[in-house]
């Protein structure tokens, strides 16, 4: 009869040559895959903690003040150019709508800035559970991503109130300037 034993099937070289390939690439997972997976669940879970939560408004509230930081710079230098007295109240009134609106968007990025943390947070444990299931996993929102949404929706509102603030100026300069022409034309017309 057959010299093999009948407890160990025969191998042939191609079965050999792919469980040598596949145990490389087991081990190439081992050494490679799994740290950056472990790497990967730890950040999600460390953006579920407050340090994620400030670090996040802190970027996006530091974005609004530079964004209003040479507004109310130029507000400020031009009453001091005109000789009006920083300790006066036509000069506190000259930045206060500008110190309030930077303080609202300041608030509402902060705000968002949370709430896409939380949701970038939320998402993260569904990818974890979904590697964990062995499905693949959707790419996540980083923070540059985060704070590109918060730069973009500070930059607007900054870019709609300062153009509001441009039209009451034109408006009032335009009323001047026709009463001005009126009262020429009334008394020095003749």
């Amino acid at each position: 009869m057959g010299g093999g034993s009948p407890d160990r099937p025969d191998e042939s070289e191609a079965y050999r040559a792919l469980a040598e390939q596949s145990a490389t690439y087991f081990n190439r997972y081992k050494d490679v895959f799994v740290p950056l997976e472990n790497q990967y669940i730890q950040s999600v879970f460390d953006a579920g903690g407050g340090a994620a939560y400030q670090e996040a408004m802190d970027g996006v509230t530091s974005m609004a003040q530079a964004q209003f930081d040479d507004r109310i710079g130029g507000l400020q230098s031009g009453m001091l150019a005109k000789g009006i007295d920083p300790n006066s109240g036509r000069f506190q009134a000259g930045t206060a709508d500008a110190f309030e609106k930077l303080g609202t968007i300041r608030g509402l990025a902060g705000a968002d800035a949370g709430i896409n943390n939380t949701d970038r947070f939320l998402g993260g444990i569904q990818n974890v559970v979904k590697m964990g299931q062995g499905l693949a996993s959707e790419a996540m929102q980083g923070q540059i991503g985060l704070a590109s949404t918060a730069e973009d929706k500070i930059r607007s509102q900054f870019a709609t109130d300062f153009a509001d603030d441009q039209q009451r100026s034109q408006a009032l300069g335009t009323a001047a300037g026709m009463a001005a022409g009126g009262a020429y034309n009334y008394f020095g017309g003749n």
